[in-house]
């Protein structure tokens, strides 16, 4: 297998990549986030970014981009059957201005990983133990330290992880037509959701979620919308407004918002 792998899919959607962002406009060793001082003052600009207004949409982001390095590796591990090195202390964060909006993500700084046995049992062992490490050494005490720089409680992080990760999976089952691939994805999936709680240092897995759908106003004819496993903050800024897919949107505000999309005023 050839050393190029394909990174469009994780830098569109999560801007992950060896090359980084184009125009960053601020970036930082990822592991300074476990600095208080440098945590907090990151989140304010990427905050100031977006016209929020408070902690909790920059918290809320952040958080989540480490968790989309996770995301990456389940990614490549079922494409590639390759590990990627995504320690903290090879990855720089990246803040990118764009118009209205910004983007956060990680730039690789040295591209490397480990194979992934194709043998089921192994492969499993290999993806427990690879999974396991990352939450336990890395990812856990980075959000804790988002969240305690942020002064909000890290559960508004960790309660968004079960969303994010079926949204991944059905985009992945949409839009991939290698049945190999999928299958491949599916059991590394069930890998990441099989791993007790003890190791993501939570009373259950993060990624044990059960989607809900509802229908699709932008798509009458019968398209469906995912809700979100827990609010997101976007609506923690100027003129902000919660999401169509919000689990906290009551059921009058959804509606209104559909009449709303039905008369192509919104």
């Amino acid at each position: 297998m050839p050393n190029q792998m394909d990174f469009t899919l994780v830098d569109t959607y999560f801007h992950i990549s060896p090359g980084g962002a184009a125009h960053p406009v601020h970036e930082l060793p990822a592991v300074d986030f476990l600095i208080r001082e440098i945590s907090h003052a990151t989140l304010i600009k990427a905050g100031n970014m977006v016209q929020a207004t408070g902690m909790e949409l920059a918290a809320s982001f952040v958080g989540m981009s480490f968790f989309n390095l996770c995301i990456t590796n389940l990614i490549f591990a079922a494409q590639y059957n390759r590990y990627l090195d995504l320690s903290l202390q090879n990855l720089t964060f990246q803040l990118e201005q764009h118009n209205d909006h910004a983007h956060l993500g990680f730039k690789i700084n040295e591209l490397r990983w480990t194979e992934v046995p194709h043998n089921d049992g192994d492969r499993k062992a290999f993806l427990e133990h690879a999974f396991g490490s990352y939450f336990k050494n890395e990812i856990n005490a980075i959000v804790e330290a988002v969240a305690v720089s942020a002064d909000v409680k890290s559960a508004m992080i960790w309660n968004q992880v079960g969303g994010q990760i079926h949204f991944v999976r059905d985009y992945v089952n949409q839009n991939i037509q290698d049945p190999a691939l999928l299958a491949n994805f599916q059991r590394d999936f069930d890998v990441l959701a099989g791993l007790p709680a003890e190791v993501f240092n939570r009373k259950r897995n993060p990624f044990i979620h059960k989607p809900r759908y509802i229908d699709n106003p932008w798509t009458p004819e019968g398209g469906k919308l995912m809700l979100n496993s827990s609010c997101c903050m976007y609506e923690c800024r100027i003129d902000g407004q919660k999401c169509y897919t919000c689990p906290r949107m009551l059921p009058e505000e959804r509606e209104e918002r559909r009449k709303l999309v039905a008369a192509g005023s919104y």
